[in-house]
């Protein structure tokens, strides 16, 4: 992640580099070779899978495990949680407001950007989705709809409207892209004011979505927030239920090979997976040299694509997500016609989900030395989230220390997340090929496609992520 700060005295943005190392790495092989040992663990996983999965998976809608019971959260705990979340949230929005502008001295940005997104993305994906407990505009809906029945004003606060099937979540896809617009590409991104801004302009809109169109429904189609937590929850061992009352143990994983009616995407689900891989991707790419080149090629072909300095970024963000689409619509095509019978759309709904444990392995490559740098803001932050020198839990006086994470010790963990990332994966799409097309060869030649970009895809991370902290030989 890179985060660009606008000084209060100047208006030169200062960069900060989640992938910024003092020093770089020095690899004792080339980078292809890396390239090639990963690609190739990759496919020994697939080889590994069509030999010790050789039927059907038999779960649950749900991916409970056998046995699993659900366990019934105290409602003290879930009113506490959600009462909590609340403060923190409002708190966040005054200290954007009336806090310090140094972003490092205001508890906004550490919290948004590095707590919340990145932190809470990589708990959610592991251990489970703990978002419905914590949405604080879920709480803010819900305390009007009850004060609403009280004051006898309607018994429902919402309409509501029937969302349009054909829409399906289409409108998260674009607030996922332009989420990441404003994390990669806008230069105030960090501005505490800004964020201050974007999160009441969120709150209005996302108030206003559940008013029209119920909260339930609004959640499950628009809310690109929602949508994205339980996406990345659907991989983990804890589930927890549509109420949000009542939690259960599952296998990791199972909810995304479920069967086959219970996973089917909307219109715009297989974007949407697109889009969480790519936008990762973009992120990195971003910080790289090869993104120079691509800067420069607008004024070479005289494209007017340098506006405000964001058309070129724009520009890429879109392209790398319309690569990843018709890369994965390729290799949807190529399955359908391996195995006759069914079309390339369906083939691209059932897969789908079976690329998030990809996108949460280059996640953790990507912003694991940001997490553990900038994370440790957080424990002066929460004394002084103003940056008023003030000290209310007594850490205010706590200095982060930095180079915990070194580019050698993040270079071998980015490679062992990405190649776990894609072999998870793997294992998973052939589980998805057992499920539609029974028969264990017909299974291969159902998910050898996906395989095959999987592993182009373990070889273009890889790159990516080398080029900020590592020396190496080309060849």
């Amino acid at each position: 992640m890179r985060i660009r700060v606008l000084a209060a005295a100047t208006v030169l943005p200062l960069s900060l580099w989640a992938h910024g190392f003092d020093e770089r790495h020095e690899l004792p092989l080339p980078l292809t070779h890396f390239m090639l040992g990963a690609a190739l663990a990759v496919a020994l996983s697939f080889l590994v899978a069509t030999m010790a999965a050789r039927r059907a998976p038999d779960y649950p809608a749900d991916g409970r495990a056998a046995g699993s019971k659900s366990i019934r959260l105290p409602v003290p705990l879930r009113a506490g949680l959600r009462l909590a979340a609340l403060l923190l949230f409002l708190v966040t929005v005054l200290a954007a407001f009336a806090g310090t502008a140094d972003p490092m001295m205001n508890l906004a940005p550490t919290l948004v950007w590095i707590v919340w997104w990145v932190g809470l993305s990589l708990f959610v994906a592991c251990v489970g989705n703990i978002w419905p407990l914590l949405d604080p505009w879920a709480t803010l809906f819900d305390s009007a709809a009850v004060a609403a029945r009280r004051l006898g004003l309607r018994p429902r606060l919402s309409v509501p409207w029937r969302w349009p099937a054909a829409l399906g979540v289409w409108p998260a896809v674009a607030l996922l892209l332009a989420w990441s617009w404003l994390e990669v590409v806008y230069p105030l991104a960090a501005v505490p004011v800004r964020i201050g801004y974007a999160a009441v302009a969120w709150t209005g809109v996302t108030l206003l979505g559940m008013v029209c169109f119920g909260r339930e429904s609004w959640q499950r189609h628009g809310d690109v927030f929602a949508i994205y937590f339980a996406m990345l929850g659907r991989m983990a061992a804890f589930g927890l239920q549509a109420d949000a009352r009542s939690v259960s143990f599952r296998s990791p994983g199972t909810a995304l090979i479920a069967p086959q009616d219970a996973c089917v995407l909307p219109a715009g689900g297989v974007a949407f997976v697109m889009a969480m891989l790519s936008t990762v991707l973009f992120d990195g790419l971003h910080a790289s040299q090869a993104w120079l080149w691509f800067e420069s090629l607008p004024p070479r072909l005289g494209a007017g694509l340098q506006v405000g300095g964001y058309g070129a970024a724009t520009a890429g963000l879109l392209l790398v997500w319309l690569a990843f689409l018709a890369a994965y619509g390729l290799a949807s095509w190529m399955s359908a016609a391996a195995v006759g019978g069914v079309s390339a759309a369906a083939v691209a709904r059932s897969f789908a989900p079976t690329l998030v444990p990809i996108a949460v392995g280059y996640n953790v490559a990507h912003n694991f030395s940001s997490l553990v740098e900038q994370g440790q803001n957080m424990l002066s932050l929460v004394s002084d989230p103003f940056g008023w020198r003030w000290d209310l839990f007594g850490t205010a006086q706590l200095h982060t220390r930095s180079g915990i994470v070194d580019a050698r010790m993040t270079w071998y963990l980015a490679i062992g997340m990405i190649v776990l990332g894609h072999c998870i994966g793997v294992w998973l799409a052939h589980r998805v090929a057992l499920r539609d097309h029974p028969g264990p060869a017909r299974a291969v030649r159902a998910a050898l496609p996906l395989v095959l970009l999987m592993l182009a895809y373990t070889a273009v991370s890889l790159f990516v992520i080398a080029e900020p902290m590592v020396k190496y030989q080309p060849a």
